[in-house]
């Protein structure tokens, strides 16, 4: 049933900052190592850990902190990831026949998912460990250029909506914004189309906030997959007919959903002028996709 709700609603952007500090080697010490990963079934290099002793990994490409897992992070002083680096710093030592995993995603490129196995040796330690992947072919270059600028095309364009907005998101701001009129906002749960959804990812709630000239749609998204995955456009499509279009904006509490985490999502969708009783009431489906629609989210009826 649909319930009146006072106007709570604001946006947010989500700026991400890309950090390029790699971590310093310290002087001294065994030889620096160099991996090269081929992106084969099944690829885990060995790792040597000594207790006490850092075990620095440098990386030709950034990764995406929150993907870094570790087995037994209880047995680690220090595990550090940076967007070019992990610090692991044991601090219980590994026998010689066990094998702990040390998982992380790289932002772009192949292979994108990495696993290493840190294991222990007497006397044998890596300090340093440089780890690279084999240059792009040409044309996978490009099409990853392509993909990029894209995304930031996107986020530029984003951005600039974003600075013509009030500075402060506010019941006052957004009355001002002309997002509001006498009829003020309807709030409605959504359990059915959650249940609903198609997709490698699932949705814990959905809950639509509605006006005359707006639905904006909110997702709680949990990514049960090994890959991170980051919402950057979403379409809806009507039922009766007629052809997708996109939703005005797409915000999300964090850029990146990693391997097991839950995240909002807020889907803004365009209406047109309509009377209180017909919002939201039109049985649309609904795509959030990643930026070249290889992963998305679905639900098939979802009324906005």
């Amino acid at each position: 049933m649909l319930q009146p709700s006072f106007p709570p609603f604001a946006f947010a952007s989500l700026l991400v900052s890309l950090a390029t500090t790699a971590q310093a080697a310290p002087a001294g010490g065994a030889a620096p190592r160099s991996v090269v990963l081929t992106g084969k079934a099944d690829e885990s290099p060995l790792l040597y850990l000594s207790s006490g002793t850092p075990t620095f990994l440098l990386l030709d490409a950034p990764i995406v902190r929150e993907s870094v897992q570790v087995e037994g992070r209880a047995r680690f002083a220090r595990v550090d990831p940076s967007d070019l680096g992990i610090t692991l710093v044991l601090a219980v030592p590994l026998g010689s026949k066990e094998r702990l995993a040390l998982r992380f995603s790289y932002r772009e490129g192949s292979p994108q998912s990495v696993v290493f196995l840190l294991t222990g040796q007497p006397g044998e330690a890596d300090t340093v460990v440089n780890v690279s992947r084999p240059q792009q072919p040409a044309e996978a270059c490009r099409v990853e250029l392509s993909v990029t600028r894209e995304r930031y095309e996107a986020q530029a364009r984003e951005l600039e909506e974003l600075r013509a907005r009030p500075p402060e998101m506010s019941p006052a701001s957004v009355a001002l914004e002309g997002l509001l009129d006498l009829q003020g906002i309807q709030a409605q749960d959504f359990k059915r189309p959650c249940s609903e959804a198609v997709g490698e990812f699932s949705a814990d709630q959905c809950r639509a906030f509605a006006a005359s000239t707006w639905t904006v749609v909110v997702l709680e998204v949990s990514n049960p997959g090994p890959e991170p995955w980051s919402p950057a456009w979403a379409e809806v499509t009507p039922a009766v007919g007629g052809e997708p279009r996109r939703a005005r904006a797409v915000l999300s509490g964090q850029a990146v959903i990693p391997p097991g985490g839950t995240v909002s999502v807020a889907v803004e969708v365009e209406m047109p002028l309509r009377t209180l009783e017909a919002w939201p009431q039109a049985l649309h489906s609904l795509r959030v996709c990643n930026t070249d629609g290889s992963r998305c989210l679905s639900f098939p009826k979802v009324k906005l």
